[in-house]
């Protein structure tokens, strides 16, 4: 994972050391982060507390910082640079003084962070800040409902979900589907958030013992309307239509996490009971080399799916077709 630096953060960062988080938030920058900073490497002659911390953090690793007199982001920040970014740029940590980082924060789009908050943002990435780990499980059974979330999302452009059941039973779309998502949404304001749906084109009723298709129609404007109430943006929703889904675990990816569940993402029934047979629902910061790797090999095999289903059958790819991390 990437993390950029502007001189101002760095030394804010670094002056940080009294929070109960900067050691975790360092050993995590040292063992799992690319780090590039915004500056030439003479610009440390003028802080000698950032180059002793420098020295510490490089000792034993092998890959040096980047030092660069060219900024990145380029300035003035917009709220839509990100949309030049590429897949490793969109799940990085920029901690940059710009004069709109307030309302780019807010904005819950990309990880960004201003002078002054660099270790809360950082370790917003550990998801267990008692034993130091990127890992959160959270047992099904004790859910009440999605609100269980709420403590553990991130700031996302995009949305990937796969799961060949979430739309296989009309009954529960508002206490899954819909539900989920505008959850997964949450700390996005006032920005379009990309979501794309893999998902088969149809499904059998086992009560009726008949093939049905769903409404897709109305499930977009249906996740629009909820989406759009929590971001105050309409979303742009594409849905590709595949059979070929039964090798991948449920999965929701976004730009800084992903989450995986053993059984569909179908947890309740209307009445929020539990109706699901899968025991955990697993949260995965990219914070961690590992985990980053494998939310990337995770978009790339959609991207694999996605080239099917064009080349195979366009049609089966509906309504905005649009992704920072997949291409149309």
């Amino acid at each position: 994972m990437l993390a950029y630096f502007d001189i101002e953060n760095l030394t804010s960062y670094v002056s940080s050391s009294a929070s109960s988080k900067f050691a975790d938030c360092n050993r995590m920058l040292r063992h799992h982060f690319d780090i590039h900073f915004n500056f030439p490497k003479d610009e440390l002659k003028k802080h000698p507390d950032v180059m002793n911390w420098i020295k510490v953090m490089n000792d034993g690793v092998d890959k040096d910082p980047v030092f660069s007199s060219t900024v990145f982001p380029p300035r003035p920040l917009k709220s839509n640079t990100h949309r030049d970014f590429n897949r490793e740029q969109l799940s990085a940590v920029y901690l940059l003084n710009d004069d709109r980082m307030e309302m780019l924060m807010r904005n819950g789009a990309i990880m960004y962070s201003g002078v002054g908050t660099e270790v809360e943002i950082l370790s917003s990435l550990i998801r267990d800040d008692i034993d130091y780990g990127f890992d959160k499980q959270l047992e099904v059974k004790h859910m009440r409902n999605w609100d269980n979330l709420d403590s553990h999302m991130t700031p996302a452009t995009d949305v990937i979900i796969v799961d060949q059941y979430l739309f296989s039973d009309d009954s529960i779309y508002e206490y899954n589907a819909y539900s989920l998502i505008a959850k997964i949404c949450q700390r996005i304001k006032n920005t379009p958030v990309n979501i794309v749906f893999f998902t088969p084109p149809d499904f059998y009723n086992r009560m009726t013992k008949i093939t049905f298709t769903p409404n897709w129609g109305i499930i977009k404007s249906s996740i629009k309307q909820r989406v759009k109430s929590v971001t105050e943006q309409d979303p742009k929703i594409t849905f590709v239509f595949s059979r070929n889904l039964e090798e991948h675990d449920r999965t929701i990816f976004t730009n800084y996490q992903y989450l995986v569940s053993g059984d569909s993402f179908n947890y309740f029934d209307s009445q929020w009971r539990i109706i699901t047979n899968g025991r955990y629902l697993n949260l995965h910061s990219v914070a961690h080399r590992g985990h980053f790797v494998t939310a990337m090999n995770f978009v790339s095999d959609m991207q694999v799916i996605l080239d099917e289903v064009k080349r195979l059958s366009p049609d089966n790819i509906k309504y905005d077709k649009e992704s920072l991390f997949l291409k149309f």
